[in-house]
């Protein structure tokens, strides 16, 4: 089944069980699928895939944006400003990961693979 297909059916799923389109989907994944990257929505993840998509970009994000407004101001190097941005990522990508993964228990959502089975007509 096309991945397109599986996207719209599970977040129409999740739509149904009450969660919010910006939870269900949220920016960071909207932007992936408009670049055409092919990742399943976070409550589809596995807990390592979540935390190492949100630890990425908290990374990232985190660690610019504190570079620019104090740590170059502190003359901290590099590898200061990796480990202490990447420690803040991994932190952020665990609690997200775990966030999601009580989420997806605690509304019982079916695999991923599910959605791609064709319905049955009849």
């Amino acid at each position: 089944m096309h991945f397109r297909a599986q996207l719209d059916r599970s977040l129409a799923m999740l739509s149904a069980r009450g969660l919010a389109r910006r939870h269900a989907a949220p920016p960071l994944f909207r932007l992936l699928w408009k670049l055409g990257v092919r990742v399943r929505p976070p409550h589809f993840l596995g807990f390592a895939h979540v935390a190492l998509v949100y630890g990425t970009w908290f990374t990232c994000a985190w660690g610019l944006f504190m570079w620019l407004l104090v740590w170059s101001q502190q003359g901290l190097d590099f590898l200061g400003v990796a480990l202490r941005s990447g420690g803040a990522g991994a932190a952020f990508g665990v609690m997200m990961a775990w966030f999601y993964t009580r989420e997806r228990r605690e509304f019982g959502l079916p695999a991923w693979e599910s959605f791609g089975r064709d319905e049955q007509t009849g």
